[in-house]
């Protein structure tokens, strides 16, 4: 809240508005201020707007509050409270400028009162002016030197200014007034170390764990610093000592691991961190952190990759209820193409969290990759309950319905998907497209063309909607150059493809062109099509076009003991006929 200047009060801001830009006081005894008589009338005046500021400030009404001890001031500039009473109220409605010089009257007025100065000293240090802060926090404690709050202020200030010869003295009056505790000596471990004196930090940590046997933690900080400082050997030693005392200690064991395994000696690195992953206690956060980097080594050191799934398997024996357990070990199992027992782990840890989507969407690539199209169909169900914004549900909902060949429901769920979908152009074109297929299998050949060219629009160069709709173009003999520009393009993509080259041959066939296609399905056959049904078939069509029927049954019947035919041909090769 910023407090706005009462008219009133205009002259008395500008006498003290400026006071903050003046030199600081640094010394105790007061600026000579002339001694301003007040009547009785005037004092009872004073002391009743003294009182009344004081009960607007209790209650927040810092405005309020403010003018009436700048009337108290008006009324008698040489008192120190009313300007202490504005620096504090300045100060809790961060006017820091405004604080700072009213404190700093307060002090002129009265260099002894301790919570003057303290108040001063505090506000300079808000307002990062620390030179000035420490050296009112100095002449405090000269005049206090008992105070231990005083004491932190002052270590404290002098640390951050970067004093750290005079912090440490400072912390050391402290530890004679306290005696040895955690705060001070970790505090001057920490200077000992700004000054590159590792012996003198070591000795701060000794010193704690001296006074606090049973406290390992602090001979754990003294490894770590030894550690951080390349002196391994001798973390080496204290982490022992520590085990001696908490053989179950995992933060100890973690760093031997750490140890064993930059000495190369992986029998006992693996000892290790086997204690560490079977400690309950320890954190399943470091231990995923741990498996994370087996995961990234194990890819091109096969030979660790026994140990990341032993523990991994140590996890969840550890950690049986948390789903990190089961994804990180689910992770390691998909990365190997072990797909069953990868959906197998992420289902397990979507039971203990369904609210992971990431886990959901990796079950649905799983099944896809799987053909698993039964398994698709029930969980992006139950997606869809959980995430009914998430389109990628749809999606898979979708595809699992077109191959149950519940066309319709496809229909309904990518329609409704596919309005979900943002800023991702390659899964809007896999809406379009399998909408292409779904309206084309329910005969709806309008919306099937419709959508195959937003599908194109988005990606040109989609083989699958290159080759699918110009096929099916062919099959209803509708938009024939357009279905052979797109098959053309199908082929110069992705040359020697034999469904693509079928494809093509079958447009030209369509169009007449029944001695070009005849050369496109024999390079389909010679390119992998030899057993091919549909391709086989249709060469047989194209010989009887040209007249050729005896080579053209050869090959209908050919076709038949191959499988998948068309219905016509039984009667094809009944009656030496071919029929359309």
């Amino acid at each position: 809240m910023k407090l706005h200047s009462i008219i009133i009060l205009a002259s008395c801001l500008v006498l003290f508005g400026c006071s903050s830009s003046k030199k600081t006081e640094t010394a105790s005894k007061p600026k000579s201020t002339k001694k301003v008589e007040l009547s009785e009338q005037d004092k009872m005046k004073y002391d009743f707007m003294f009182f009344n500021a004081n009960k607007e400030r209790m209650i927040g009404n810092y405005q309020l509050s403010a003018g009436l001890f700048l009337q108290c001031i008006e009324l008698d500039p040489t008192q120190p409270t009313a300007y202490y009473e504005l620096a504090n109220i300045f100060d809790l409605t961060n006017q820091n400028k405004e604080a700072v010089g009213y404190a700093q009257k307060a002090v002129s007025l009265d260099g002894d009162n301790y919570w003057f100065r303290f108040l001063y000293a505090h506000l300079l240090q808000k307002s990062n002016n620390i030179e000035e802060a420490v050296k009112q926090y100095q002449i405090l404690s000269q005049k206090n030197p008992h105070n231990i709050d005083l004491l932190y202020n002052l270590a404290g200030t002098q640390l951050y200014s970067g004093k750290y010869e005079e912090a440490l003295k400072t912390y050391n009056k402290l530890e004679t007034e306290v005696g040895i505790s955690e705060e001070i000596s970790l505090q001057k471990q920490k200077i000992y170390i700004k000054l590159n004196n590792i012996e003198k930090a070591a000795e701060e940590l000794e010193k704690l764990s001296n006074q606090f046997p049973d406290e390992t933690k602090y001979q754990g900080y003294l490894a770590d610093m030894y550690l951080v400082n390349n002196m391994p050997e001798k973390a080496f030693e204290i982490y022992k000592k520590i085990l001696e005392k908490d053989p179950n200690d995992p933060y100890s064991h973690l760093a031997l691991y750490e140890y064993y395994k930059n000495k190369g000696d992986k029998e006992k690195a693996a000892q290790e961190i086997k204690q560490v992953f079977e400690n309950k206690d320890f954190s399943i956060d470091t231990k995923m952190q741990i498996l994370l980097q087996y995961y990234a080594q194990s890819e091109s050191k096969t030979e660790i990759k026994q140990d990341a799934y032993d523990l991994s398997k140590l996890l969840i024996q550890t950690h049986p209820d948390d789903a990190k357990s089961y994804t990180i070990y689910g992770d390691f199992l998909y990365r190997d193409k072990k797909l069953d027992g990868a959906k197998e782990n992420y289902l397990k840890a979507i039971e203990l969290d369904s609210s992971r989507f990431a886990l959901w969407s990796q079950v649905m690539f799983i099944e896809s990759e799987m053909q698993d199209f039964n398994g698709m169909l029930k969980h992006s169900k139950m997606a869809l309950d959980l995430f009914p914004n998430q389109p990628l549900f749809y999606f898979f909902y979708g595809i699992s319905n077109i191959q149950n060949k519940t066309y319709q429901e496809a229909i309904d769920y990518l329609e409704l998907g596919k309005d979900f979908v943002v800023s991702n152009p390659p899964l809007l074109a896999q809406f379009y497209a399998n909408l292409g297929d779904s309206y084309y299998r329910i005969k709806d050949h309008k919306n099937s063309d419709k959508y195959y060219e937003k599908a194109l629009e988005i990606e040109p160069n989609n083989i699958y909607v290159l080759n699918n709709y110009s096929y099916y173009l062919s099959l209803r003999g509708e938009n024939l150059e357009r279905a052979e520009e797109l098959s053309l393009k199908a082929n110069e993509l992705e040359p020697n493809q034999p469904n693509y080259e079928d494809t093509y041959a079958w447009i030209l066939y369509k169009q007449g062109k029944y001695v070009a296609a005849k050369e496109w399905l024999e390079k389909a056959i010679e390119n992998g099509g030899k057993n091919n049904a549909v391709i086989i078939e249709h060469l047989g069509d194209v010989n009887a076009k040209l007249g050729n029927i005896e080579k053209a049954l050869e090959l209908w019947i050919k076709a038949k003991s191959l499988g998948e035919t068309s219905e016509l041909i039984d009667k094809k090769i009944a009656d030496k006929k071919l029929y359309e």
